[in-house]
């Protein structure tokens, strides 16, 4: 280009008129499948975006409510094990209660013909544990001879009252006993 010559100067009206024409044919461009088809592509994302955090948020709550639920079950759960322990150690205390039942009569049966000093006693168990009272009295004799404390601890031992005179308490203990031929 030569320094001497003189620039034309720019077409405003022509240059507006052919960006005018530029932006018509732009705009026809949104109805391509291409162009339309990527926002409508862009929003059913955005959409099943927004359909995934509302699914995610109820899927947690939900999961909340269900893990609280599951504490509960659990401590109802617990609570009934303790209750069927208990049951459980009731019930094992009443067999003993029952054994020790059947045995001290069978033994009250035996003791009720003892008539003499020398006769054998048949043992009695312990009213509770269903064991077998310790130091029993093997004799009549040794029955007659017990103390008080050891009188007071059998007659505890087969469930029966504690009370009264000294002398009493060891005619009610030949009575517990079976001893009835000998009782006056």
């Amino acid at each position: 280009m030569e320094h001497n010559t003189v620039p034309h100067p720019p077409d405003f009206p022509f240059a507006a008129d052919g960006l005018r024409r530029a932006a018509d044919q732009l705009e026809r461009c949104v109805h391509l499948p291409a162009v339309d088809g990527g926002i409508q592509t862009m929003q059913m994302l955005r959409a099943l975006m927004e359909r995934f955090d509302r699914l995610e948020h109820n899927i947690r709550r939900e999961i909340g409510g269900l893990g609280e639920r599951i504490e509960a079950l659990d401590q109802k759960v617990d609570a009934l094990d303790q209750k069927v322990d208990a049951l459980d150690q009731k019930v094992d205390a009443l067999d003993h209660k029952v054994t020790a039942a059947n045995k001290n009569s069978t033994a009250r049966t035996r003791n009720s013909v003892v008539t003499r000093r020398s006769d054998d006693l048949s043992p009695l168990y312990n009213a509770t544990t269903g064991e077998r009272i310790t130091r029993f009295p093997r004799k009549l004799r040794d029955l007659e001879s017990l103390n008080e404390d050891r009188v007071d601890a059998i007659l505890a031992a087969l469930g029966e009252p504690v009370e009264g005179e000294a002398e009493e308490r060891k005619r009610w203990l030949k009575y517990a006993v079976g001893v009835t031929t000998q009782v006056v």
